[in-house]
């Protein structure tokens, strides 16, 4: 544990000097930095973003289980660890308290400073796990929508083809006379069925909803106890509106003119019982 800040909160210059004084002794990797009070305590961790926060409980303007409630609200210091450190609040009950607000252990005035190092350097080594599982999970879930977004050019390159075989059976459709033998014609039109079929069931679809539902599971379950009404066309377009494609680009997914996908999208807003003022595609990236 290289370069760590900490920062103590406590309205005892005393305390926070003899502390500070025994963390740089007994721990030299430390660096410490102070607040006189939970507001200050918590504008300083804004600020510097400690690695580890010692707090007292009970300070003047707000105190240390009011400054822990105020830090974990906050999405810049939610994940800093917070040990609460006091005299007074020391029964049990006391500690669950602490604990629930958000703090990650508690320690007893006065401080053995061999305890509070083990215990700053447990809850620091947790962070760091807690870190690393985070950052596992962000590794994982840009691979997916990696996945994903191969599966979708996928579909519109497999679309793009199909589209290309389709006007031309129809330019050698047209080419065709009355004196062409009648099986030749009829194996045309069978081949036109079979492009149209690929076309409204693209197979590519469950690669893609298989992808998507690792990344976000539920979310068509959610859609349909939304609205009983969606098609299945309807669930592609909100899983496209879930990963920010625009109109265009859901466009040539569905197959379908830029002028049907905003009809589309309008029915889509008013099966969903959205409000006019709202935004569909904020409503779909907000679900979850």
């Amino acid at each position: 544990m290289k370069g760590k800040t900490i920062l103590i909160v406590d309205d005892n210059r005393d305390i926070i000097r003899a502390i500070a004084e025994d963390l740089k002794t007994y721990n030299h990797h430390f660096t410490v930095i102070n607040a006189n009070n939970g507001l200050n305590g918590v504008r300083i961790a804004r600020e510097e973003l400690p690695d580890l926060i010692l707090m007292d409980w009970d300070m003047p303007i707000m105190n240390g289980l009011e400054a822990i409630r105020t830090l974990k609200n906050d999405a810049t210091t939610h994940e800093i660890p917070v040990i609460m450190a006091t005299g007074r609040m020391t029964t049990p009950g006391d500690l669950q308290i602490a604990l629930e607000a958000g703090a990650v252990d508690y320690v007893r005035k006065p401080v053995d400073i061999v305890e509070l190092s083990a215990r700053i350097n447990t809850a620091m080594r947790l962070k760091e796990q807690h870190d690393a599982i985070g950052k596992l999970m962000k590794n994982e879930i840009d691979l997916k929508n990696r996945k994903l977004t191969t599966a979708s050019m996928l579909i519109v390159e497999k679309n793009g083809l199909l589209i290309e075989f389709y006007n031309e059976i129809n330019r050698l459709q047209g080419t065709l006379d009355e004196a062409r033998p009648e099986d030749l014609r009829q194996q045309v039109k069978q081949l036109k069925k079979r492009v149209e079929s690929h076309l409204e069931i693209d197979g590519s679809w469950d690669t893609f909803k298989m992808h998507f539902d690792e990344v976000n599971p539920d979310f068509f379950t959610k859609l349909n106890g939304i609205s009983s009404e969606l098609s299945h066309k309807d669930l592609k377009m909100c899983a496209y509106l879930k990963l920010g494609m625009d109109n265009k680009e859901i466009a040539r997914l569905l197959n379908i003119t830029s002028g049907s996908i905003r009809t589309a999208l309008y029915r889509l807003k008013r099966k969903l019982n959205i409000p006019e003022e709202d935004n569909l595609r904020h409503s779909i990236e907000q679900l979850s």
